[in-house]
């Protein structure tokens, strides 16, 4: 693969729906992921936010090969990762990884810390002495010490078993990993912990993260670039800074209301995404029941706007 490509990862009209329904007469589908294209450069950041159901995992697993896609495309330093050979194909499971949102299911109880972080090596064929020196490394660069090492997973508190989990994902120096939701089943003070070890992979290893979240205030604490997305379809995209201190979509608008300010005084006084009950529109923009500035022309489908390097679906933005 390409490393001198100008992005780490291309992805173009990345689409992926779901049988729910089956009669006799017809079929009806969910649309999960609905059309979404973006790039990721070289150490770099893009959070993708959204609330439960947006289609956020989805956009990782089908980043990574870990579900197929029904249509798009996917390059990863300037390849298609659908037209890999055997040999690209190894090297670009090498090159990714994931940390997933709960490790108390994503790591193997009956492992200890030392085998759980040696697996990936042995499945790539890592000598004896080499996995022996990253293991000892990565659980260092991960915050612990090697004492964990004899440990199981049952033995650790939750920031310890997120910490091996960054500490499995990174043993293979990969340049990309999806961070799936990794600090929301983590007290706020380890979440803490957690965001500045990723910021800290990304700064010290130039790792890239596709970092997603619900949760705004730590996308925004992360994130180089940002993607707010609604039932599967890109709502609005571009800078962090630009997203949160000046966004152009109304769902944008009412994610950042929503947020409780910092000082207990103020938080009687926050803005919550009002209930609005309007019928669904079949072609029309996807947010259209649940807009607070909807109009007639929202019944049909906007255009992506490009405005000063970002990008929002919207008519009225």
């Amino acid at each position: 693969m390409d490393s001198n490509s100008p992005t780490l990862l291309n992805v173009e009209n990345l689409s992926k729906k779901y049988l729910i329904k089956k009669t006799l007469l017809k079929k009806e589908f969910f649309k999960a992921v609905d059309n979404v294209s973006f790039s990721l450069d070289y150490n770099q950041i893009l959070g993708i936010v959204g609330e439960s159901g947006s289609g956020k995992s989805t956009i990782g697993k089908l980043v990574l090969k870990l579900i197929e896609k029904d249509r798009g495309k996917i390059e990863f330093e300037g390849k298609n990762v659908d037209s890999l050979s055997k040999s690209e194909e190894k090297k670009f499971r090498r090159e990714t990884s994931v940390i997933f949102q709960d490790p108390r299911t994503s790591l193997n109880p009956r492992f200890n810390v030392y085998q759980i972080l040696e697996e990936p090596l042995i499945i790539h064929k890592f000598p004896k002495k080499e996995r022996e020196e990253r293991i000892k490394k990565v659980i260092v660069d991960a915050g612990l010490d090697e004492s964990f090492l004899s440990r199981y997973p049952s033995e650790l508190s939750g920031g310890q078993r997120q910490r091996v989990a960054i500490a499995r994902a990174i043993v293979l120096n990969p340049k990309l990993i999806l961070a799936d939701e990794p600090t929301s089943a983590l007290d706020v003070t380890v979440q803490l912990q957690i965001i500045n070890l990723i910021k800290k992979m990304k700064e010290e290893k130039g790792i890239s993260f596709l970092f997603i979240s619900h949760d705004l205030n730590v996308v925004g604490m992360l994130s180089d670039k940002i993607i707010v997305l609604y039932r599967g379809k890109i709502m609005e995209k571009g800078s962090a800074e630009d997203v949160l201190r000046k966004p152009l979509h109304p769902y944008t608008k009412l994610l950042i209301n929503s947020l409780p300010p910092q000082h207990p005084k103020y938080r009687e006084k926050s803005g919550k995404i009002p209930e609005i009950y309007r019928e669904e529109v079949k072609r029309g923009c996807v947010f259209y029941s649940r807009c607070p500035i909807a109009e007639d022309i929202c019944r049909t489908e906007p255009e992506y706007k490009k405005i000063n390097n970002r990008e929002v679906y919207c008519h009225f933005a």
